[in-house]
């Protein structure tokens, strides 16, 4: 019975002063140092979710050997626990439907994740047009309900424009929003 990339995996107990990936001389072609490099991804793609760059980058601070690495991520992907478009879709599905994070912001956090830009741009095109004005005007809805009330409407303003920025939406759309929700435009009026 062959056992499934859902089973938990055994505990693994490194010998004392060698590294859990390191290349054993008995072994000519690196089956023991591919096992034990594709058990710490699965280790470490337990814990969250990882693109491929950031699981390369872990077995290259632990100094598996290049070729030695490669073939542990050809066997991760075929696991399914190194998939840079499941990475994608999952981050933005998180982070812009449900945080109401901007489209601009999501694929400068994806890039610097090192997520090809064909993947990212699919993974934006699935969750589909999202009405950015509508969005940033339920935030700061949300987030103005949540302030002091004793705020005066330029302070709300101010501090609504510089959360829907932090949020990724653009300058521009972020202050006629703030202005919007926080009457700024009606107390201006009263002068």
């Amino acid at each position: 019975m062959s056992a499934s990339p859902l089973d938990p995996l055994p505990e693994l107990e490194p010998d004392p002063g060698r590294s859990a990936v390191e290349v054993r001389p008995a072994d000519s072609d690196g089956g023991d140092a591919v096992s034990a490099a594709v058990a710490f991804l699965l280790r470490s793609t337990q814990a969250r979710p990882q693109t491929e760059a950031e699981l390369r980058d872990k077995l290259g601070n632990r100094q598996v050997p290049a070729d030695v690495a490669e073939r542990a991520l050809d066997r991760a992907r075929s696991l399914g626990a190194a998939d840079d478009a499941a990475f994608a879709r999952a981050w933005v599905a998180d982070r812009g439907v449900k945080r109401g994070y901007a489209n601009a912001r999501l694929r400068d956090e994806l890039r610097r994740r090192r997520v090809p830009d064909a993947l990212i741009e699919t993974s934006l095109a699935a969750v589909g047009e999202r009405d950015e004005h509508a969005t940033a005007t339920q935030l700061a809805s949300k987030r103005a309900a949540s302030m002091p009330s004793r705020l005066e409407p330029p302070a709300v303003a101010r501090r609504l424009q510089g959360y829907l920025v932090r949020r990724g939406y653009g300058p521009a759309l972020a202050q006629r929003v703030a202005i919007d929700v926080s009457g700024l435009d009606r107390y201006r009026s009263w002068d």
